[in-house]
């Protein structure tokens, strides 16, 4: 049940904070971070005993601890298999062969959340009221893709999560006699749920492999965040009336509620997927000592992940087509029940 306005106007606001600063026992050492909760109510006549609103606001911003690093960066969680010089080389490459900017080693993330209820009350007559209500929801969460202890994203990797949604519901009910009463219910809700990815999404996803297979370094846009929507839009409507006869009650009524979606979801149907497996652990000790180029032009040597991705020769590739057209629309799903 949703709160209404009165003939007095009244309110109330909040506010919460937490961060690093005073919650000192969740480790030895602590991520900076700051999380606020705040919000606020109001309500009152506009005509007094006929017309009433009443208003309401929320907004969140929390953290959530994202960031990772290499050995001895001091970011986040380290990986002790990714070594320095190897995350130099990588970026290196992107930005100088590839002309792709990585992004550099993630930060921490942020959870936010927006929420807004706006509500009128009309007493049209003492025996007929309406009342409407409008819902806004815009929130978003910063997400890992691949963040398991032997793996490591570049920032460009991450994806955000996210969704908007709107509610409009007006309500009418009418007692027309002692015993006969009607209401009539209308709602209409759309929704807008996104996966994007933080980088740019016809980057395809590299998959480079570190000391054989003990880690794996992800730069590009994540595999499945590369063409993501969920968009739905559902409207209702109730018509329903009451007769009272003596000790019997007749009822009746009419509802219909339609739903229209689109889905879309098509995996590595921007930039693909690019593999580049490290097949040097059993090389022998010259090999170290030569270029990609001349471990590749060795037969004697086998190439590192690393090889490969500055070589431009991936291991393995996948792309997914767009229904045909390479255009991942024409994979959606769309329709209306």
């Amino acid at each position: 049940v949703t709160k209404s306005g009165t003939n007095r106007f009244a309110g109330n606001a909040f506010f919460e904070y937490t961060g690093d600063n005073l919650r000192q026992n969740i480790g030895d050492s602590p991520p900076d971070f700051d999380e606020t909760f705040w919000g606020a109510t109001f309500g009152g006549p506009i005509v007094k005993d006929k017309l009433f609103f009443f208003g309401a606001y929320e907004s969140s911003r929390q953290f959530v601890p994202l960031a990772m690093g290499f050995a001895g960066s001091g970011n986040g969680v380290e990986r002790p298999w990714y070594s320095a010089a190897d995350h130099e080389r990588i970026e290196r490459i992107a930005r100088d062969v590839d002309g792709y900017d990585t992004g550099g080693m993630p930060n921490d993330g942020a959870r936010e959340a927006d929420k807004l209820l706006l509500k009128l009350n009309w007493s049209i007559t003492d025996r007929h009221k309406l009342s409407r209500i409008f819902n806004y929801f815009d929130g978003f969460e910063d997400r890992a893709s691949d963040n398991d202890s032997n793996e490591f994203e570049f920032a460009n990797h991450f994806y955000q999560k996210g969704a908007k949604s709107q509610t409009l519901t007006v309500k009418l009910t009418s007692q027309w006699t002692n015993v006969f009463s009607t209401e009539l219910f209308l709602s209409r809700n759309t929704m807008d749920d996104s996966q994007v990815t933080v980088g740019p999404r016809d980057f395809g996803d590299f998959q480079i492999s570190i000391g054989g297979r003990d880690g794996t370094v992800y730069l590009g846009a994540d595999d499945s965040r590369q063409a993501n929507a969920l968009d739905t839009t559902s409207n209702f409507i109730k018509l329903a009336g009451q007769y009272l006869a003596g000790r019997h009650v007749v009822s009746g009524g009419y509802e219909r509620e339609s739903l229209t979606i689109f889905n879309q979801f098509v995996q590595h149907s921007r930039g693909g997927e690019y593999d580049f497996f490290d097949d040097s652990p059993g090389n022998p000790a010259y090999c170290a000592a030569l270029s990609a180029q001349g471990r590749f032009d060795d037969p004697g040597c086998d190439l590192s992940g690393m090889d490969r991705f500055e070589l431009g020769r991936p291991s393995r590739i996948y792309y997914g087509s767009g229904g045909g057209s390479n255009d991942p629309v024409d994979a959606s799903a769309e329709f209306t029940n």
